[in-house]
């Protein structure tokens, strides 16, 4: 089966969730990456009611986390919001549910660390009763600072290996990644635990805290080199165009869905779920 094409609602920002899932669908895009920043706006059974509707997959609820504090909740706090979360993702029978450590906050990075594996310790037996994945996102150096504790590839994968593979699995996002060939390898050794490709293009140069996320082709990121590589490690998950920030602001948002359907157009390994299935 090829990976599926998805579309995240982060790509088109001034749009509802009801517009997302229209227009998408209109285009035959039958995945979408969910906002659950727009759902709370438009109402979580009047969502999942939309979205069965209109027969329109979830590749991912995005997002819960924080744990230490960075987002303005306490440990608690998070770990509820994160619980809720999963009850969504859930309901709307996503393929995961995108969970971020969270910056240390003031912590050292050994706190920080040992904070987010707690609330594993807690939210993996609820991700499992409820079926939903967890997938969490290697973002390295200064640019995830404000996000992930985890300041290295090692420490990254080190703790995916301490968990089980089924319900705690990563995000590869070509945007942070993408760069780096030499990284190939390591995620296809991980190719059973990816559990989303996320997909924005950047510049070899640039500063990624101001989220220069581009389109594909508009960059410097090889997706020939990326795509066939995980093809041939046989990974299995949905192909999601994360894209905003001002360098986009002038782009339409039908442009950005085209452009998204058109950047595979030569990879049989990817490709839109049949709407009809």
């Amino acid at each position: 089966m090829p990976m599926q094409i998805a579309v995240s609602e982060f790509s088109t920002p001034r749009w509802s969730f009801h517009q997302d899932v229209i227009k998408y669908a209109s285009r035959g895009i039958n995945k979408i990456g969910v906002s659950r920043a727009k759902v709370g706006d438009f109402g979580q059974n009047a969502a999942a009611d939309l979205l069965f509707e209109m027969k329109m997959e979830v590749s991912s609820v995005n997002w819960a986390g924080g744990f230490t504090g960075s987002s303005g909740f306490s440990f608690v706090e998070a770990i509820d919001d994160a619980i809720e979360a999963i009850v969504f993702a859930s309901q709307v029978n996503a393929e995961c549910l995108l969970i971020y450590p969270g910056g240390r906050n003031g912590h050292t990075n050994r706190h920080a660390c040992r904070l987010f594996e707690n609330a594993l310790d807690t939210l993996i037996p609820i991700a499992a009763d409820y079926n939903i994945p967890l997938a969490i996102e290697p973002m390295v150096g200064n640019e995830g600072a404000d996000w992930s504790s985890l300041g290295s590839y090692r420490a990254f994968f080190g703790l995916l290996d301490n968990f089980p593979s089924e319900y705690l699995g990563c995000v590869l996002d070509l945007f942070h990644c993408g760069l780096n060939k030499k990284l190939l390898p390591l995620f296809q050794s991980y190719g059973d635990r990816i559990r989303l490709i996320q997909i924005a293009d950047r510049k070899a140069q640039c500063d990624a805290k101001i989220a220069h996320r581009l389109l594909p082709g508009r960059g410097d990121v090889d997706l020939d080199f990326w795509i066939d590589g995980l093809a041939a490690a046989i990974v299995d998950c949905s192909v999601e165009l994360e894209v905003y920030g001002y360098e986009n602001q002038s782009i339409e948002y039908g442009q950005r869905l085209a452009a998204m359907e058109g950047c595979f157009a030569k990879h049989p390994s990817v490709g839109f779920r049949n709407a009809t299935a």
